[in-house]
């Protein structure tokens, strides 16, 4: 081990077979609905409603509601859902019930809980291995008729799999505001070998609209998280906002949305009015941010200071959690807010910052104050070490023991939290400025109560 290896861990578990000495090598260095248009065509005008006046100088984007295709040139999801239902459930088998009186063969049910109750079970219809179909209860009455029969949008086929992409119509969904909204859906299906069958969901639409922003025609795309309806949630809803030649394709930046955004260097407050609701539109106000600015920068500690930049992190607000920003390139300048830092990377070393980076989660909640640097004091990493026996790796009530008995496999896991409480994640090194990061794998070594090696293995990150 390097002698400017600040953080270096050991942990010793007395069992019955001998002693387990973990050595980490990472170290920190000195319903009621129909079938519409088909999924090409189909674009969606709201009526307008009666917004109040903007404040001088606001920027206002409103939003259209615009089902996807599914083409390659078109918008994606980045972003997909499997569900899985016991086949006990009694829906399920009245959905059997259903399928049987169709008396079309091939028929294999599809789960999805986020819809209503006589949506939530779909089929695919597969013959010959292929997934000729996709049978989805459109109008939502319980029954799945030969209008609601959807053909493949695109086909994949590789040496050992094929995949198929079903688009489905608008239809309406019921908010948790109990209003009807037009939505529509896109369901991946792969097949490996000849009957490993695997659907995975994502929403297909978006709510869009354009404004000039600095000059320059822009963008703003509002994205739905799940099935709900709701493109409107900060914290969990994306956005995009960019150039409008620039926001088609799959290529398309997205960030959670937040009532705090950042575009073109400068702040701005963005607000949301009215509801994307059958008859009725979304508003989107941009308010250039004109309250102050503070800077923030983080102290890493190990057995001495380090040099550290903070060079990428995601905040949430800490007291108003409407306020999701992502910061890059080592950015200091941040409006005078409460925050949490929940995740980051930090470049670091003894001499100079940038021949060691860790990710770190979990982390602080700091204020920015007008004028007065905030930094966060990170370091001094602690190794926790958990041993369960491997039989019970996936229950979430497994027992964590220090003691087991001879041939008995055991599964740890391990984290290192820091003196603010922030969590370090993945560690890597590169030995000069001239090649990249390389990962850093930790090692864990079992020897007996002599010392003796009885066992060794690169641990995974995950």
């Amino acid at each position: 081990m390097k002698k400017n290896h600040i953080f270096g861990f050991a942990l010793q578990v007395i069992l019955t077979a001998g002693a387990i000495v973990l050595f980490w090598s990472p170290v920190l260095q000195s319903q009621e609905v129909g079938p519409s248009k088909s999924p090409e065509k189909t674009e969606t005008a709201h009526k307008a409603a009666d917004f109040p006046e903007p404040p001088p100088g606001a920027i206002v984007f409103d939003m259209k509601y615009r089902g996807l295709s599914g083409r390659k040139d078109d918008l994606p999801y980045q972003g997909s859902w499997a569900f899985q239902a016991s086949k006990n459930d009694p829906s399920y088998l009245a959905f059997l019930e259903i399928l049987r009186k169709r008396n079309i063969a091939g028929l294999h049910p599809v789960f999805n809980p986020d819809f209503c109750e006589a949506r939530k079970w779909s089929a695919l219809e597969v013959k010959n291995g292929e997934a000729v179909a996709f049978h989805f209860d459109l109008n939502a009455d319980g029954r799945v008729s030969d209008s609601e029969k959807i053909p493949p949008t695109s086909t994949e086929k590789t040496e050992n799999m094929k995949c198929w992409e079903f688009v489905t119509p608008d239809f309406l969904v019921k908010t948790a505001e109990g209003k009807q909204v037009p939505f529509r859906t896109l369901l991946r299906v792969q097949i490996f070998g000849s009957t490993n069958l695997n659907s995975m969901w994502s929403p297909s639409c978006v709510l869009e609209g354009t404004a000039y922003f600095d000059g320059k025609p822009t963008k703003l795309i509002l994205y739905s998280n799940g099935f709900d309806g709701s493109f409107q949630q900060f914290g969990r809803s994306s956005y995009s906002l960019g150039p409008v030649e620039k926001q088609t394709g799959r290529d398309v930046s997205r960030s959670t949305l937040s009532s705090l955004v950042k575009h073109n260097g400068q702040y701005y407050r963005m607000k949301l009015q009215g509801a994307h609701a059958k008859g009725t539109s979304v508003r989107a106000v941009f308010e250039e941010y004109k309250d102050n600015t503070g800077k923030i920068g983080v102290k890493l500690t190990g057995n001495s200071e380090l040099k550290a930049k903070l060079s990428s992190a995601k905040l949430t607000g800490s007291k108003d959690d409407t306020i999701r920003l992502n910061i890059s390139d080592g950015q200091s300048e941040l409006p005078a807010e409460s925050y949490k830092l929940t995740s980051g990377n930090i470049n670091y070393g003894k001499e100079t910052t940038d021949l060691w980076l860790v990710g770190i989660s979990e982390g602080p909640e700091f204020e920015i104050a007008a004028e007065k640097p905030c930094i966060m004091e990170l370091g001094k990493p602690v190794l926790k070490v958990r041993a369960i026996y491997e039989s019970q790796r996936y229950h979430s009530n497994a027992e964590e023991k220090s003691v087991f008995g001879d041939e008995t496999d055991i599964r740890f896991s391990a984290k290192i939290i820091g003196k603010a409480g922030e969590r370090y994640e993945r560690f890597f090194q590169r030995p000069d400025k001239s090649l990249r990061y390389q990962p850093v794998e930790p090692r864990i070594r079992v020897v007996d109560s002599k010392g003796k090696e009885v066992a060794s293995a690169t641990m995974d990150y995950g």
